[in-house]
């Protein structure tokens, strides 16, 4: 069965903000609107589906940094959009970046995104 998601978006003249079921709250502002939610919905699927893989090595940390561009044209919708993902202390890089090939053809967030914006993404391993 597909899990449902949920979330209710509440505007007024004084307070513009989104909450989920829980009653966590996240407010749009001046610097975290819609665009930064969506980007940062992309990395967390991401990266929920790259650790959900079977592994034979680990890695230390990934950080992953999503740039949009917006089409100037009405619908002002993603043209171009880049991850650049930072893999620390990788065991094996070679079986990571494999992984992360795999996570762009199996994050829904992703594949949604790559319907309207072309998708970029560069690797970048630290020890």
């Amino acid at each position: 069965m597909a899990k449902e998601r949920k979330i209710t978006g509440h505007f007024s003249s004084s307070r513009r903000y989104f909450e989920n079921t829980l009653g966590t709250e996240f407010d749009f502002t001046q610097s975290t609107g819609p665009y930064e939610y969506l980007l940062g919905a992309l990395s967390g699927c991401f990266y929920s589906t790259l650790e959900s893989f079977e592994r034979s090595s680990s890695w230390k940390s990934i950080d992953i940094e999503i740039t949009g561009k917006k089409r100037e044209e009405v619908p002002t919708t993603l043209e171009h959009t880049t991850l650049d993902i930072t893999v620390r202390g990788a065991e094996d890089e070679e079986e990571v970046r494999k992984l992360i090939d795999r996570a762009a053809s199996s994050c829904s967030i992703f594949a949604t995104i790559s319907k309207v914006s072309k998708m970029e993404i560069k690797i970048k391993f630290e020890a």
